[in-house]
């Protein structure tokens, strides 16, 4: 699985790869260096492979290179930074 970063400004998306194949996509916005995990899609067909994961586990490696606070505003962004809380405490925003 190989994962490919794409920014726009302040948007931007995380798309996931099996072969040439895209199986998943998140889209995110980026203000004042606070990340925005707005959605995340796996494609029919892929759900239950740890893709959706991956895709989060992607965007956060990119907001702590960055140097970026997240806000997970997806559910299944806010459930996977539930079971990381401790990982991931210092670069969530408040109530998260």
């Amino acid at each position: 699985m190989k994962t490919k970063i794409i920014r726009n400004n302040d948007r931007g998306e995380v798309q996931a790869y099996e072969g040439e194949v895209q199986v998943g996509q998140i889209n995110f916005n980026i203000t004042d260096s606070l990340l925005s995990i707005e959605h995340t899609k796996v494609i029919k067909g892929f759900e239950k492979k740890g893709i959706d994961g991956i895709l989060v586990q992607s965007a956060t490696d990119y907001a702590v290179h960055h140097k970026l606070k997240i806000k997970p505003v997806c559910s299944y962004a806010q459930l996977w930074y539930k079971h990381h809380k401790k990982q991931y405490k210092s670069i969530l925003t408040k109530g998260e």
